[in-house]
């Protein structure tokens, strides 16, 4: 029986209620729904999130008589999928791990599909349903790994082909002129392209889900390798041509044209293991008998929307006692300077400053022979910037007169005898050489790990915990760029005896 202009009794309220529940969901959790949405106007990377959803329509309605004589009924399954993806939105919301958040409000949505189409339903759409995950940016953590993998990749191929070339961090020399990694030179937008242009040519294609799997393992894999060998071309290319060709805007161009033939090569081999064409016609009419399960209909939309507008209000109770404590900085970081003296700022020309602060503390010490800087940035309640961010960084990656030399993981020991390790960093300039130890400090827990001081920020908010969340640097000048380890015993010793 069909109504409301051909669709299927059967499939009136589930429908109703899908349309529902998404409205509500984009209400009720706007700012996160907006967040993604400006990502995708921004960035080309994930312009691609606008067209997620018409393709996921699609991938059903070419599907649709398989379909429509399938009974939805409610399920209390995807009930609790949307009270655990909840919770997880209210733990990403309440560190400001953007991407997190973003992929739990894309959680709770199709969860609340899944409680209304039902379990057998939702198996049958699992993929076009599953496909909506990609409306959340994802991917930009492992920018700095793949500009790693991209250089090293270059410049090992460069040697194989017996070209000489000197590398320096992610940038290295040629006879023949100076290139660097960077972000553009990751290839995350081809990656992203690949997974997103791979999930749907595997749904189309195969049926078997060994042949989708290892399809999408090629996705990811090839644009990696891929990437590199583009990286590889281009050096070459402006190389031979004494860099006349490829150093400016038209190596991305070279790029995007060299990753459309890679994924036509792909898909090319994938379509030796296509898999027959499905048969498209419905299966046997369904009995509609009891309102089929759904005489709870509206008790579940309401105990849905509740959940909804429960995580939001948690969220505001945890962070209303996030106090910003922009005071405690300097009496919680000199306890044991007794052996140092204030000291003037030295002409380096070079101090950290990072965005976003409600309060920063800048101050120099000195022993008599050597002088130590120290930066305290707080962040407050987070509502400018936040503690552990990306863009936190030392140096911007175009500064014209700073690079980073060497990285590293330095241990120290402090006063209440706990050890923990904090990241080491040798700046160069034409002019100095610096050594720097930066750290971040919550609930007297010192690390470097910005993914444990995610954690304890978790830990302290879900707690109640107000106390100050700081992000540390002290640094002074090298004293022997032949003998690091003089400098960083003297860096140590002064970081061990100004925090707890």
């Amino acid at each position: 029986m069909f109504n409301l202009g051909g669709i299927p009794e059967n499939w009136l309220k589930p429908l109703m209620g899908v349309l529902l529940l998404t409205a509500m969901c984009m209400a009720i959790y706007w700012q996160t729904w907006g967040s993604m949405v400006s990502i995708w106007l921004r960035s080309d990377t994930y312009a691609h999130g606008f067209l997620v959803p018409p393709i996921s329509l699609w991938l059903i309605w070419i599907r649709r008589k398989r379909y429509v004589n399938l009974i939805p009924e409610i399920s209390y399954i995807g009930l609790i999928a949307i009270i655990i993806f909840g919770f997880l939105w209210l733990t990403a919301h309440l560190v400001h791990v953007l991407v997190i958040e973003q992929f739990a409000i894309v959680g709770i949505l199709t969860s609340a599909i899944w409680s209304v189409l039902g379990n057998n339903v939702t198996g049958k759409l699992l993929f076009p349903i599953l496909f909506l995950f990609l409306m959340a940016p994802f991917g930009e953590d492992l920018v700095p790994y793949l500009m790693e993998y991209t250089a090293t990749f270059v410049v090992a191929m460069l040697r194989l082909t017996g070209i000489s070339v000197y590398r320096e961090g992610l940038h290295f020399t040629l006879v023949s002129g100076n290139w660097s990694v960077v972000d553009a030179c990751s290839g995350i937008r081809y990656l992203i392209a690949s997974i997103t242009l791979g999930f749907v040519y595997m749904y189309l294609n195969y049926s078997s889900y060994k042949k989708r799997m290892l399809f999408m393992l090629l996705s990811i894999l090839v644009p990696i390798l891929a990437n590199g060998l583009r990286g590889y071309m281009i050096v070459i290319i402006g190389h031979l041509s004494d860099m006349k060709l490829a150093s400016g805007v038209d190596h991305l161009v070279y790029g995007w044209l060299f990753f459309g033939l890679v994924m036509l090569i792909l898909f090319y081999i994938g379509s030796f293991w296509h898999d027959p064409v499905p048969v498209l016609d419905a299966g046997p009419e369904l009995a509609t008998d009891s309102g089929y399960r759904y005489d709870h209909f509206w008790q579940l939309i309401l105990a849905i929307a509740c959940i909804f507008y429960f995580w939001p209000n948690a969220a505001d109770f945890m962070l209303s006692k996030q106090a910003a404590n922009v005071n405690q900085a300097s009496s919680i970081l000199r306890p044991g300077l007794a052996e140092w003296q204030s000291g003037i700022e030295p002409d380096w020309g070079w101090v950290p400053k990072f965005n976003g602060t409600q309060h920063d503390d800048q101050f120099f010490m000195t022993d008599g022979e050597s002088t130590f800087g120290v930066y305290i940035a707080n962040f407050g309640d987070e509502k400018q910037g936040e503690l552990v961010n990306s863009q936190n960084v030392l140096i911007q990656q175009k500064d014209p007169y700073w690079r980073t030399l060497k990285t590293s993981k330095t241990p120290l020991i402090w006063q209440n005898g706990k050890t923990s390790y904090v990241d080491e960093m040798v700046l160069h300039s034409n002019m100095h050489d610096l050594m720097v130890f930066r750290w971040y400090r919550l609930a007297k827990e010192n690390t470097e790990n910005s993914y444990y001081a995610k954690w304890i920020q978790l830990f302290k908010r879900l707690s109640g915990d107000n106390s100050p969340e700081l992000l540390i640097v002290i640094y002074t000048e090298v004293a022997n760029t032949n003998d690091l380890q003089q400098t960083r015993t003297k860096l140590q010793k002064f970081a061990e005896a100004c925090c707890e």
